[in-house]
């Protein structure tokens, strides 16, 4: 792997609170997924509690490969200095 990006010279090693950053980044995610599902389920349906204790989990691993995609790149665009290039 490149050291640097031969297009735009971006470090491609990534720092090492990078991973720790983009945690917290996940929690924020996962915690909006949490409230749109329970709002969701209490609005429109208005289910007994267990339905609550299935549903907000099975979201959290339906989502878990989109949430730890995009809480990486959120991260490097939001706190990494990092800023898309145009071809």
């Amino acid at each position: 792997m490149n050291a640097h990006c031969p297009a735009c010279g971006v470090a491609l090693e990534p720092e090492p609170g990078f991973y720790f950053g983009a945690m917290f980044v996940s929690y924020a995610i996962n915690v909006a997924i949490f409230v749109s599902v329970w709002l969701v389920l209490s609005v429109l349906f208005s289910p007994a509690d267990w339905v609550y204790l299935v549903a907000l989990p099975v979201s959290a691993i339906v989502f878990l490969p989109w949430t730890y995609r995009y809480s990486r790149i959120l991260f490097l665009y939001g706190f990494g200095g990092l800023h898309p290039v145009k071809p």
